[in-house]
């Protein structure tokens, strides 16, 4: 009995040595660094609940932002982006950017959905004229400043497309995350994404910038939906003076989507930020991306060529395929798949696509985040 209550002491003290040398190594372990997030915005509802959920995230270092024209004005967006950092009780550095896409006219169908403002009508005014507007210069200060840093995009490509062009060395290092195109159908047109809809032109230079380029898709975005009564009255009861706020916003935004029906409402923007903080809720595929630029019908369409066989109608037009069909009969030893090859290596593929995304890990990860005083 002596003996068995010994070695139970032992087992107990080496327990307790164990735990004790675990805590120390724990505490003097060294957390990771922090993602570091660049932000382009056009600071609408769903904008708004992406940012807010970054500014909270531990893991995440919020460098600055620049604001676009997409869901609302550019002036709207950086008022809505600053009476958030208000309610927050926090300032990042803002730079104002594009007021109307690269070619087309400034769209003004956001309001439908996000109000006259962007934010419906819980916008304060701020005094713009002090912040800088050379947003992609900012852009590019930034990548220059912290090398491998993440641009998280949530608007019309504008801004990034021009930061692409006049400083392509400083953002050949950084990884863009964009809010992005389409593969099955479009949310504001049966083909085209909101925000490549808006700026086609914009984001056909980006997709052919050789950026390295991770596109959240419609079809991925589309899943990360909350309901809107319980998701109301979560962020009024559990969320604070922040909670209340993002309330007051979503209310009007969910009536819009839903015509006051109620239900499922979707959080686009979300999607993108919990990818950046957490890529293991989504699942990317090496892609090839051609943006549509016509004032058509098919405005704003991404072509997603995922599988070889889809890509040679990117990679090779019809006459170039016929004159390789008919030399498979004409020309001996010829190699089809070689040539093809050839074509392929001239045309890689340009973004890593993300199609699908694992709903329920990202909203418990932004709701938990979120919510937290």
């Amino acid at each position: 009995m002596a003996r068995s209550y010994r070695l139970f002491s032992l087992f107990v003290a080496i327990a307790v040595i164990g735990m004790q040398v675990g805590t120390a190594n724990a505490e003097d372990r060294p957390r990771p660094a922090a993602t570091k997030v660049f932000i382009d915005t056009d600071s609408g509802v769903d904008d708004i609940f992406a940012i807010a959920y970054l500014l909270k995230e531990r893991s995440i270092n919020v460098l600055g932002f620049t604001t676009v024209n997409g869901n609302t004005t550019v002036s709207n967006a950086t008022n809505n982006l600053l009476t958030l950092f208000d309610v927050i009780g926090t300032t990042k550095p803002v730079t104002i950017g594009a007021a109307a896409p690269l070619q087309l006219p400034a769209s003004r169908v956001g309001q439908l959905i996000h109000g006259p403002s962007g934010i419906w009508f819980s916008q304060t005014q701020h005094n713009l004229a002090a912040l800088p507007t050379d947003a992609p210069a900012a852009i590019a200060a930034a990548a220059r400043a912290n090398p491998g840093m993440t641009l998280l995009t949530l608007g019309p490509l504008t801004n990034v497309a021009q930061a692409a062009q006049r400083f392509p060395q400083d953002l050949a290092g950084v990884k863009i995350v964009a809010l992005a195109g389409a593969r099955g159908p479009g949310n504001r047109t049966p083909v085209a994404e909101t925000n490549v809809f808006i700026d086609p032109q914009a984001s056909e230079i980006v997709f052919r910038s050789g950026l390295n380029l991770t596109m959240i898709t419609l079809d991925a975005f589309k899943q990360v939906t909350v309901d809107s009564a319980e998701f109301t009255q979560e962020l009024t009861n559990d969320g604070g003076q922040l909670g209340q706020f993002l309330a007051s916003i979503f209310g009007p935004y969910s009536n819009a989507l839903t015509q006051g029906q109620g239900g499922l409402v979707g959080l686009p923007d979300v999607a993108a930020a919990v990818y950046v903080v957490q890529p293991s809720v989504g699942t990317p595929t090496s892609g090839l991306v051609r943006i549509v630029t016509n004032t058509d019908y098919t405005r704003g369409q991404t072509i997603i060529a995922i599988e070889p066989n889809a890509k040679i109608g990117l990679v090779t037009d019809d006459a170039q395929l016929s004159g390789l069909a008919d030399q498979v009969f004409t020309t001996p030893n010829f190699n089809l798949f070689f040539a093809l090859a050839v074509f392929f290596a001239q045309n890689p593929d340009n973004a890593q696509v993300v199609l699908d995304v694992y709903e329920r890990p990202l909203l418990r990860l932004f709701e938990r985040r979120l919510l937290e005083h």
